[in-house]
């Protein structure tokens, strides 16, 4: 059924006559007329009796009278849900940030614009996840996330954020042959105890494959999930770890560590926004993920 020959039928009603609600309507009456019609036609029933003083509604005709002004309200009070969406969108939505990552620094700054632009929006930070985030993001657990670009995921999309060489973090004082101030080779960290996520994790795998391609076994100590940790431990002694360069500057720059970029393979990592590739994403979720963009380009990140 047309809702707009709904509409003109209630007009007409309500106007008395059918000349009255064409001009109202700014429709020839013609027009209006073949409105009608078609609708009596469709419901095979007189919905109007007309006489020169107007037309009268029939049974049949305040029947549809009565139905079609709910009808009408539902359809306008529909339209203003959706525009009040569009406009100003609701619901949760959920950022995941990977570890051993600068997305920590940036979860400020995105909280801060999404509060100010869309109060209306609940955001979900999460670090730590029982998958991992691109199978989250597949799963709908998670509308977004910063995190490291594992290699094509179907139904998953990266956009490429910045590209990192990975570094060594040690203590200041600790002995490691065979290396400089500022560059270790690969070869040089057979004997090391790691400290570094778990295997799921990109970073991990892309440390394992560099041990793997020189015929050496990587050694982890301790697994952590989280970086909250990672400088008192490193402090402690209690492992070295590897991150890229930006978050290891963030966090370990000062005279009690020492950062040494991996060479002989130079190792890098890169850092994404991933999103879901299946599908629209909600309204609330779509505005979160341009923000997001947004707060990447004002804080200086070019994409490489």
């Amino acid at each position: 059924m047309d809702t707009r020959r709904l509409r003109y039928f209630v007009k007409i009603v309500d106007s008395g006559t059918i000349t009255r609600a064409a001009e109202t309507l700014h429709l020839a009456q013609p027009a209006l007329s073949q409105h009608l019609n078609a609708l009596e036609a469709e419901f095979k029933q007189r919905l109007l009796v007309r006489s020169r003083n107007g037309v009268i509604p029939t049974a049949a005709g305040k029947s549809l009278y009565r139905y079609a002004q709910g009808i009408l309200r539902l359809e306008d009070e529909a339209r203003r849900e959706i525009n009040t969406e569009s406009s100003s969108p609701t619901g949760t939505v959920t950022i995941g940030l990977g570890t051993y990552t600068l997305s920590s620094s940036l979860t400020i700054p995105i909280l801060e614009a999404i509060r100010s632009r869309f109060p209306r929006i609940v955001i979900r930070v999460v670090e730590t996840l029982t998958v991992i985030h691109s199978q989250a993001i597949r799963m709908g657990l998670v509308d977004a996330a910063l995190i490291y670009d594992p290699g094509p995921v179907k139904g998953v999309r990266f956009e490429r954020i910045s590209t990192d060489a990975l570094v060594l973090v040690t203590p200041a004082d600790f002995e490691l042959p065979d290396s400089t101030d500022t560059s270790v080779a690969v070869s040089s960290l057979g004997n090391l105890d790691f400290m570094l996520p778990s295997p799921t994790h990109t970073l991990r795998g892309l440390v394992e494959q560099a041990f793997s391609s020189l015929g050496m076994e990587l050694t982890v100590a301790i697994e952590m999930d989280h970086g909250h940790s990672l400088r008192e431990a490193v402090q402690l002694g209690l492992g070295v770890t590897v991150l890229p360069e930006p978050a290891a500057v963030a966090m370990f720059s000062d005279d009690q560590f020492t950062i040494r970029r991996i060479t002989d393979p130079g190792l890098s990592a890169a850092f994404a926004l991933a999103t879901s590739d299946d599908g629209p994403q909600s309204a609330a979720a779509e505005v979160v993920i341009e923000t997001i963009r947004q707060i990447i380009l004002d804080a200086g990140v070019s994409p490489s």
